[in-house]
């Protein structure tokens, strides 16, 4: 999990979308590039024979004194689990920096580290407002946990496996604004899986006027269009809709990255703020 998570991060970073098998020879140097710094932190030894066989290795980034102990440990464990002291041995410690979540966990965990790269503090520890299936998927419910409340994550997942979500560092709450638009120029929206084989991304603003929009009948709202709008009981229709881009764009922007059609349903949503805020 930890290693996809870094991988994923890589790819971003690179600029590389593609899945390693169709990798350039360029494309494979930048994302070894990236990879070089980290690949020693990666608990290589503790990886399935057949996720490092088919997901590690190919991507030329171990160096090959390290494929060659992960295949010595595969062959001799007994050996190895003498020297339990050796951290490379040791499972890590589980990620909480959005704790209580429960759509960031099990191989998505890594994907919290990233939140918090894009929010731009990496050790900060997020508390749960609002999780749809807890306090209720209405309009109402989100709004008597979220108004007023900011900054904030919102993180969506659904029946798919999908999730994806927005940040805004603006609250939702009534505004005399046309529209009930409310601006900013530090929201954005991203996907973090999406069944486009594309990489984690980040949707920026580029319509700072319409960042978010309070609706009572709806629950988050990003950008005119919208971008992305959460319907009351959205587990229940399929009202919720992306009509990025629109008010957001980025790299390879569309209706359907975010949740697989233009118009879908929730199974679940959270909405996370900074501890402390």
């Amino acid at each position: 999990d930890v290693w996809r998570g870094v991988l994923a991060w890589a790819k971003y970073a690179a600029g590389v979308t593609q899945p390693t098998t169709h990798w350039a020879e360029e494309e494979r140097a930048r994302v070894c590039q990236h990879l070089s710094g980290v690949i020693n932190h990666v608990r290589l030894l503790l990886i399935d024979s057949q996720v490092f066989a088919e997901e590690v290795e190919p991507t030329g980034a171990v160096p090959m004194e390290l494929s060659l102990e992960r295949y010595r440990y595969a062959a001799l464990p007994n050996k190895f689990r003498e020297r339990s002291e050796d951290k490379r041995l040791q499972p890590r410690v589980s990620l909480k920096l959005f704790p209580g979540s429960q759509i960031l966990i099990q191989e998505k965990t890594s994907y919290q580290r990233l939140l918090n790269q894009w929010y731009g503090s990496s050790k900060q520890v997020w508390r749960l407002v609002y999780r749809a299936s807890s306090h209720g998927y209405s309009a109402e419910a989100f709004h008597r946990q979220c108004d007023g409340v900011a900054p904030t994550y919102v993180i969506v997942t659904g029946a798919r496996g999908e999730v994806c979500g927005g940040f805004s560092d603006m609250p939702w709450g009534k505004t005399n604004t046309k529209g009930h638009y409310i601006p900013s120029d530090r929201a954005f929206l991203f996907t973090l899986t999406n069944n486009q084989d594309l990489p984690p991304t980040k949707y920026n603003i580029i319509k700072k006027p319409f960042a978010i929009c309070y609706h009572p009948d709806c629950g988050p709202i990003f950008g005119a269009g919208a971008d992305l709008l959460i319907a009351s009981n959205c587990n229940t229709n399929m009202d919720s809709y992306s009509n990025l881009p629109h008010s957001y764009d980025g790299e390879n922007a569309s209706s359907s990255v975010l949740m697989g059609d233009y118009n879908f349903s929730v199974l679940d949503y959270e909405i996370f703020t900074p501890v402390g805020k």
